[in-house]
């Protein structure tokens, strides 16, 4: 619950602390007197947006603390444990500093932390409901339903996320094949181009080679045929040389050994020389190609090398065809990713269904429970309905296949309609209590706050409604703002708000009432600014019945 609001340099507020007691706390004043700025202010100590406006005239710095006591239950201490935020006894310490330029620090047991988290954790705390309540959206409704029933949405959701999956794994592989279609059609004609040209791997430095034989044809010719005929007057001398050697041989062994090894190389190099000439001079002579068709062959192998930027086209020419035959099994594959996208959307339907069947009896509960709720508020010829309508599938999503608004019919014979559009504003305020009445047993905040949620009542319908908070009251902490001197009566505490003029500056302050002043209260708002004998009678009454009333 919360126990304190500790609040300065806000707006109209100078330095303000308020204690706060278990049950039903009814905060009332004259329209003006700053209300909304506590509001205001509880809303900034739990993580709302800053804004520089918030800030009292004059002042640099503004600070607000909310501290709130809970249970050892509560889930709200494994929320802390997960963030690695200490705490100590059985408080939480809310705290907020704001600066004239409109930028403001978050802090947590004395911890710093983000304003997003601050947020999400204060909504764990408190909900704030007035007038215009969110439970009017009919956005709201899904989720209001899930948290009575406390229906299990994580298969679904998983089974939505590997629905989605699938079909992002198709979508991306069909836009991809659709891009491919050009690339095919690039790879078909480019396999074609080098197939038809046919080219072997290092042909290019053959023809070369070809080319520089066919053109020097004549200079080579000519000088092997020198070489040849010197070689082979050479080689004749150096077996001669090498005969005379081998005679003198035995005569001087040492000598000659040396020279017969050195002759016996020479004439062995010589004949290789001869056969290596013999060769080219074959080379040269069967050449056939002409030297335009060489310049051709190599001329049309260098523009194919460019065009597709590769040093060997053969392995060019292979990488291509795997390409394109990887492509041509595009369809294949298209046909396993639709089949996974049937299958995922199978069983994500099959999960949505256990949803929606666990919605539908969580549903007939809250029916049965909010027309227990509608006679104590006057309202006991209206029926209330939760309306299911299935989703189309561009609408589905992790929570599950259902569209859910609720629907009342307040009296018989007439058309049942959505909650905005059917009820009156007296009607609309008695439904939304009634909702929250049901709503609160399966939340676990401990705190709700109700802002003139009696507008559009009167009389013995807002003396109803008091009695509804009264009985809420007891399982969780009511903070209730209001007008209305009936549901101010039931309230186990009572807070005054009010502004005085001081020095020129005006400033609200909050006082807790005791027994007598509540009942002068209680006239005023009956009265208006004169108070009379009678109101504080009708005051007295009030009071007689409300606190000590058991509800």
């Amino acid at each position: 619950m919360l126990e304190v609001l500790s609040i300065r340099n806000i707006v109209l507020i100078d330095d303000l602390h308020i204690d706060f007691t278990k049950g039903l706390c009814v905060l009332t004043g004259e329209t003006g007197a700053g209300k909304s700025i506590l509001l205001d202010a509880l809303g900034l100590a739990l993580g709302a947006r800053a804004e520089a406006r918030l800030l009292r005239q004059g002042e640099r710095k503004a600070q607000v603390t909310a501290i709130f006591s809970l249970p050892p239950s509560h889930p709200f201490w494994l929320e802390l444990e997960e963030h690695g935020i200490s705490s100590e006894g059985h408080e939480i310490i809310f705290r907020r500093l704001l600066e004239m330029d409109g930028k403001s620090k978050c802090f947590l047991n004395d911890q710093l932390i983000s304003q997003t988290l601050m947020r999400r954790l204060g909504d764990q705390l408190v909900e704030i409901h007035g007038q215009f309540d969110q439970l009017l959206d009919p956005r709201s409704h899904l989720t209001a339903l899930d948290i009575y029933g406390k229906v299990e949405k994580g298969p679904t959701e998983e089974a939505f996320r590997t629905f989605q999956e699938a079909k992002e794994n198709l979508a991306a592989f069909q836009a991809n094949l659709a891009k491919s279609l050009e690339r095919e059609t690039f790879l078909r004609f480019a396999i074609e181009e080098i197939e038809k040209i046919n080219p072997r791997r290092g042909e290019e430095a053959e023809l070369e080679l070809e080319r520089a034989l066919i053109a020097n044809r004549a200079k080579i010719a000519e000088a092997l045929l020198v070489i040849d005929q010197n070689l082979s007057g050479a080689l004749t001398g150096l077996s001669q040389s090498h005969k005379a050697l081998s005679r003198i041989q035995e005569l001087l062994p040492e000598k000659m050994n040396p020279l017969l090894e050195a002759s016996d190389r020479a004439i062995i190099e010589s004949q290789e020389i001869l056969e290596g000439i013999k060769e080219v001079k074959q080379e040269v002579e069967g050449t056939h190609h002409s030297l335009e068709a060489l310049e051709n062959r190599i001329y049309a192998l260098r523009t194919l090398s460019r065009k597709y930027q590769t040093d060997d086209l053969v392995s060019c020419l292979s990488e291509f065809k795997n390409e394109l035959s990887h492509l041509e099994k595009g369809e294949d594959h298209i046909g396993a990713l639709e089949r996974a996208v049937s299958v995922a959307k199978n069983a994500y339907l099959e999960q949505a269904k256990v949803l929606s069947d666990a919605r539908k009896m969580a549903a007939c509960a809250l029916e049965r429970s909010i027309a227990r709720e509608l006679p104590p508020l006057k309202l006991e010829h209206a029926q209330f309905r939760v309306q299911f309508q299935d989703l189309l599938e561009d609408a589905w999503g992790p929570f599950g296949i259902d569209r859910i608004e609720f629907y009342i019919q307040t009296n018989p014979g007439l058309p049942e309609g959505p909650l905005a559009a059917i009820a009156s504003g007296g009607e609309l305020s008695r439904l939304m209590l009634a909702l929250k009445v049901v709503l609160a047993q399966s939340s676990a905040v401990p705190t709700l706050i109700f802002d003139e949620i009696e507008s559009g009542t009167g009389g013995a319908v807002a003396s109803a409604m008091g009695e509804r908070l009264k009985a809420l009251s007891h399982t969780i902490q009511i903070l209730a703002i209001t007008h209305s001197p009936q549901i101010a009566s039931f309230g186990a505490q009572h807070l005054v708000v009010f502004k005085v003029m001081e020095n020129q500056e005006t400033r609200t302050y909050v006082e807790a009432l005791d027994h007598e002043k509540r009942c002068e209260e209680v006239a005023r708002m009956l009265a208006g600014e004169k108070i009379t004998e009678e109101a504080r009678a009708a005051a007295k009454r009030l009071m007689g019945e409300g606190p000590w009333k058991q509800v």
